[in-house]
């Protein structure tokens, strides 16, 4: 079960789409009965904007520089429409209606005028989140076009019994006016209860700042700079020696780069599109921490014939190579109902004991069938029928490594014999929350 109380950010990519597929409005019908709007070269005699209550002059020139630039009525038109969709995905704007029309004076050009219904200065959401054998509630705040420019400041409070408490704050402006290029400042600290999987807590404090570009099609791209203080903490008495020798703090520095396809029509239960996403960390700069780590993730949805069954597919795949053994902070972990199901969550890969401590290398697919249930009319309710199987190793002599004269064998067995389970169940959809 889950209800989200973080802000869709996708959300403007899909505002601005639908804003500049509108149609502008052009109040001298006269004009559009004599003049070939195509060919006609005309220019911007005045713009005026109302209804708005805060917009940066700086801000509304980049905005508008396509818009004067224009040499038909056509192209002010097509400029006018996209200028007003970035006002309504950046949250300037709840609605814009563009107006061209003749001066009075019957001077040359057209005068466009942006009227427009102010946006919402700031905005609370709160949530709940139920999976993986972690139960979470969270509040969110965020204040909109906080210095005219379509910034925003948003902060969110998490609390839960595993995560003990996490604070992030994220400030967001636009690149050059447009929605889809953003740049982002952040600063967080999270305390993890990673029991009982792992005798351990982990506090972590990051700083980050990123350069995000997206496109209309769906493929997005982002460059990250993070700094993380993180400490292995309150070890229990009966850790392994695996945790106790990964005790104290580490520092970390590392560039993130993710590329992004995704044109799913929902994040938690598709019912088509695909998701093709690629990562890349390195970190080393700063701090004592190296390593280089690289994840992709493939997933793809098909309805078969509109009988109201869908098929799901998906392929993850992750390497972690470090020199020495690797920080147990940046393994990776596998199982529970978001990697491969049937597991308890970090149930599969190396343990020590009783401690799960990760992994550096792993896979895990899946294929799930979504069927539409008998005397029941909603299609929020759906059977689930699914299989996944899943491996993960360590990249070092208590993994992969342990035997040099038979590595060959290892990876055989890593990859021929990985955790598999199939199961059965129900998935309801609601746009407050999902039981899977």
């Amino acid at each position: 079960m889950a209800t989200d109380a973080r802000f869709d950010v996708p959300s403007a990519r899909k505002v601005f789409g639908e804003a500049i597929n509108t149609s502008a409005q052009h109040n001298s019908a006269g004009a559009q009965r004599t003049v070939d709007i195509g060919k006609h070269s005309i220019g911007i005699n005045r713009f005026s904007i109302s209804g708005v209550s805060r917009i940066r002059r700086g801000f509304l020139s980049t905005l508008l520089e396509p818009v004067f630039a224009a040499q038909t009525v056509a192209q002010v038109a097509m400029e006018s429409r996209e200028a007003a969709g970035k006002l309504k995905a950046l949250g300037i704007a709840k609605d814009v209606q563009v107006l061209l029309d003749r001066p009075e004076n019957n001077q040359e050009g057209i005068d466009v005028h942006f009227n427009c219904q102010d946006g919402s200065r700031y905005a609370i959401k709160t949530g709940v989140n139920v999976g993986d054998d972690e139960g979470t509630a969270s509040v969110t705040g965020r204040l909109n076009n906080i210095f005219g420019g379509g910034e925003s400041l948003e902060a969110n409070y998490t609390r839960g019994n595993k995560t003990q408490a996490a604070f992030q704050g994220v400030l967001s402006m636009p690149v050059a006016a447009d929605p889809l290029k953003q740049l982002e400042m952040s600063a967080s600290q999270a305390t993890l209860d990673n029991r009982p999987y792992s005798s351990y807590d982990e506090v972590r404090r990051t700083l980050s700042t990123a350069y995000r570009a997206s496109q209309l099609g769906g493929l997005s791209h982002e460059l990250r700079y993070s700094a993380s203080w993180r400490e292995i903490c309150n070890v229990g008495y009966r850790a392994s020696p695996s945790l106790r020798s990964e005790a104290g703090h580490s520092l970390k520095s590392s560039m993130l780069y993710t590329v992004a396809y995704d044109d799913r029509d929902s994040h938690t239960v598709p019912t088509c599109g695909s998701l093709l996403r690629a990562t890349t960390e390195i970190a080393g700069l700063l701090g004592d921490v190296r390593f280089a780590k690289v994840q992709a993730e493939l997933q793809s949805n098909q309805e078969i014939a509109d009988s109201g069954f869908v098929v799901s597919t998906g392929l993850q795949a992750g390497v972690l190579w470090s020199q020495g053994r690797s920080p147990i902070s940046d393994r990776f972990t596998l199982g529970g109902l978001t990697s491969v199901r049937g597991f308890e969550y970090r149930g599969i890969g190396p343990h020590d004991g009783n401690d799960s401590i990760g992994g550096d290398i792993f896979y895990a697919a899946g294929i799930s069938l979504l069927t539409p249930l008998p005397y029941i009319r909603t299609n929020a309710l759906k059977g689930h029928i699914w299989a996944n199987a899943g491996q993960l190793a360590l990249l070092d002599d208590r993994g992969l490594l342990r035997n040099r004269n038979s590595v060959a064998d290892e990876v055989y067995r890593f990859f021929m014999r990985p955790s598999a389970a199939v199961g059965v169940g129900l998935v309801y959809r609601h746009s407050m929350l999902v039981l899977v």
